[in-house]
């Protein structure tokens, strides 16, 4: 079976968190970089999803989207909640083209529908034919509709879950989540090197969200839907992208600063 990883580039790596609509295009032609590196030497294909970082976690806060459909603010929110999303996602597409990387946007919104915040169906057809053609499918956290509650907020770390899920039976698949952290943290700072149902009770009592305004959860929600994936026999890797060929080593199965997520 054909490997596949699934790639996230975390949005408090690629934007300032702290200031709104704040892109890092030196960080994202960093990852770009990496990507570059990976693909001549990573016997598989690859799909990369980015956060959604100052772009869009504000106005999904300011319109309370994360619960779905409750009334008119909603309404007005949730397509400015997406248009926020498509804003960074044109940014990144933009610096991968310069850079020669054949990627090509996916938008959630328009292949996934969820119900009560689970996938329900995952349009991938268009998608996979894009990798077989040798292109690099980029998608990100997004707003997606959802059958029970009318919308809600899918982080990226569900939307790859829910690829994951559609891909499984056709590909070998594994993640990797760049953050701005050498992996998940004790209360020394000193990485846990690895995460699995028999410790997770104790490492839940050092992680927490993210301190910015985030939306989707930050540390705690990367950990769980990992082990989720983890019963899936999908492992899972948080590096931090600052290192230098931190992601690549992760990918290729080389020594990294990170905590591997397995069941």
């Amino acid at each position: 079976m054909e490997k596949l990883v699934l790639i996230k580039l975390g949005g408090s790596l690629i934007t300032d968190k702290s200031k709104d609509r704040s892109p890092r295009p030196d960080m994202i032609a960093k990852m770009a970089d990496e990507i570059i590196g990976i693909a001549g030497k990573f016997d598989g294909k690859m799909i990369v999803a980015h956060g959604a970082g100052s772009f869009a976690h504000r106005p999904a806060d300011q319109y309370k989207v994360k619960d779905g459909i409750k009334g008119p603010l909603q309404i007005k929110g949730f397509p400015i909640v997406a248009d926020r999303a498509i804003e960074l996602n044109r940014i990144v597409i933009k610096n991968f083209l310069e850079m020669d990387i054949p990627a090509v946007s996916f938008s959630p919104e328009s292949i996934i529908m969820s119900y009560d915040k689970k996938p329900e169906s995952v349009f991938t057809d268009s998608l996979e034919h894009a990798l077989n053609l040798g292109f690099l499918p980029v998608l990100y956290g997004d707003v997606v509709f959802d059958k029970k509650i009318g919308a809600c907020i899918y982080s990226t770390e569900m939307v790859l879950g829910a690829l994951a899920g559609k891909l499984s039976k056709k590909y070998e698949i594994s993640f990797v989540y760049c953050t701005d952290t050498d992996g998940v943290y004790d209360l020394r700072r000193r990485t846990i090197p690895e995460i699995n149902p028999k410790n997770i009770k104790e490492v839940e009592k050092f992680i927490t969200g993210s301190k910015s305004t985030d939306v989707t959860g930050g540390m705690v929600h990367k950990v769980h839907e990992s082990l989720e994936m983890a019963k899936l026999d999908m492992k899972t890797i948080i590096v931090n992208g600052n290192r230098v060929s931190e992601l690549r080593n992760a990918v290729l199965g080389k020594e990294h600063h990170g905590t591997v997520i397995s069941d």
